[in-house]
């Protein structure tokens, strides 16, 4: 027979909640962000479930610039250990891909205005001839309206209900049925 003390058990349990605790379930990814580089080069992360105060070191299986601070990456754990995170990508965003690809060209005597900055990154982002979204459904929210403009051309949303549509010329066409529903209906 084993002499097992409640001191033992009690110690033992502490030790086996502390290790649980620290642990996820294997392949469980947790949504981080890259906090940077130490001075090694290694990547520091950020996560729900970091103990520590400050962002700890992590590896990773892709390559890190340090403008990619702030981004979002998806995290694993090395045997599910919250202290041995592993960076397996980046989050993708097409605003932060154009940012990080955006180039403020200086002369080398020239001073940064971040006013006249912040133009010509809005300038040099409108430049691009098409947007691309992909996916299945695509939301646009205002909280007071939402404006589609090109030209004379306009599609108004308003926080009341209303849809107001603007254009020298409004071509209306169906391939099947074209109903006009409303309280009433008023032609010119």
């Amino acid at each position: 027979m084993v002499d097992v003390k409640q001191e033992d058990i009690t110690e033992k349990s502490a030790e086996e909640l502390s290790t649980q605790t620290n642990k996820i379930a294997p392949g469980e990814i947790i949504i981080g962000v890259f906090a940077g580089l130490n001075e090694q080069g290694s990547p520091l992360v950020n996560f729900a479930y970091n103990k520590a105060n400050d962002p700890i070191t992590a590896i990773s299986s892709i390559g890190l610039k340090p403008g990619q601070a702030g981004r979002q990456v998806a995290l694993l754990f090395v045997d599910g250990n919250l202290d041995k995170p592993m960076i397996m990508g980046l989050i993708h965003s097409q605003l932060d891909e154009i940012l990080e690809n955006f180039e403020l060209s200086l002369p080398d005597n020239e001073q940064v205005n971040p006013v006249q900055a912040e133009n010509d990154l809005e300038k040099e982002i409108s430049k691009t001839d098409e947007t691309f979204l992909d996916g299945k459904r695509v939301v646009l929210e205002g909280k007071e309206e939402i404006v589609l403009k090109c030209g004379d051309a306009s599609i108004t949303l308003t926080k009341a209900g209303k849809i107001l549509i603007r254009g020298k010329y409004l071509l209306n066409r169906s391939t099947g049925v074209n109903r006009i529903m409303g309280g009433s209906v008023q032609v010119n």
